[in-house]
């Protein structure tokens, strides 16, 4: 299932999400106002119309540009990973590459962004369609010895291992410095920025007056089918979900309900349209360190690929 106050994290780890960054609640975290939350039309202008969208699957964000894709992802795990697996055995020991977590993966960025859309998958998995947080079972680390862990922290005595000197930060600082990796999160995830736009641009439009409107149309129509919510992040991290391992039918009962409901009254639509409104000023309030982004993930892609394919 994918949960809304969990995402800002995902996004941060490496999950192979940044991509992951779906159903967002922010979690305080705030780069401006964005013209005043909770009764805000600082999203799409009075004048526009909200597209027509069943599915936001196939639609991009503005900020996505600025963020690495799946694959991307992918490869600069796998250099990391390489890069790690060596500097260990420059030490006599031996470290095997974890296998990368698909646990919370959607299609893309917007998929499963503005909750359940597809009917067909709530009737067969709930809240819990492909590339959700609750789709897969996590990807469990593999074990290592006390001494690696040393080596890969850097935690050694005097810095020192069996008379060879450990890199600064250890193995794991090693593959960071080999893809001139500087984010606080030490995976190699997306630019801070491009998080954060990610995410307030998500809590801003969840907010916006306009998206309210339609959530109170969609609840009314939910209340018609015998459910009652106040907007679909309600529905979708209903706690008696979390109770079971996989889809009741109870829950699937909900979901269609909910992406059905969604369709009778645009909420995608006008949900997407706000959100890309306030993502495209954000960006141009931060339009120089962005170019800076964009540029260092074409070098830590250029990068991972010539020591993947070395």
């Amino acid at each position: 299932m994918f949960h809304a106050k969990e995402t800002t994290d995902i996004a941060l780890r490496l999950r192979s999400a940044s991509v992951g960054l779906l159903l967002i609640a922010c979690c305080g975290c705030t780069m401006h106002d964005g013209g005043a939350a909770g009764g805000s039309s600082g999203g799409a202008s009075e004048n526009s119309a909200a597209p027509k969208i069943v599915s936001a699957a196939e639609m991009r964000l503005p900020i996505e540009q600025y963020m690495f894709t799946n694959s991307q992802r992918g490869r600069i795990v796998e250099a990391k990973e390489k890069v790690i697996e060596l500097c260990v055995q420059r030490f006599g020991l031996t470290y095997e590459p974890s296998e990368q977590s698909r646990s919370f993966q959607p299609e893309t960025l917007t998929a499963l962004r503005y909750g359940i859309t597809s009917e067909s998958d709530a009737a067969d998995y709930g809240y819990r369609p492909a590339g959700s947080e609750g789709s897969t079972a996590p990807v469990k680390p593999k074990p290592v010895t006390k001494e690696v862990k040393m080596l890969l922290k850097g935690t050694t005595v005097a810095g020192e291992y069996r008379g060879r000197t450990v890199p600064e930060g250890g193995c794991i600082g090693e593959s960071r410095r080999a893809l001139q990796d500087t984010e606080k999160d030490g995976g190699g995830g997306d630019a801070e920025v491009s998080n954060k736009i990610n995410a307030n641009s998500w809590q801003l439009s969840y907010q916006d007056k306009r998206v309210r409107v339609v959530f109170n149309k969609w609840a009314h129509c939910m209340q018609r089918a015998g459910h009652h919510y106040a907007d679909p992040m309600e529905a979708n991290n209903d706690p008696r979900w979390r109770k079971t391992a996989s889809a009741t039918s109870d829950e699937k009962k909900v979901a269609v309900a909910d992406a059905r409901c969604k369709k009778a009254y645009n909420v995608v639509g006008t949900w997407y349209a706000s959100d890309r409104a306030y993502q495209e000023r954000m960006i141009k309030e931060h339009s120089a360190e962005l170019k800076s982004v964009r540029e260092k993930i074409k070098r830590q892609t250029r990068l991972a690929t010539s020591i993947v394919d070395d």
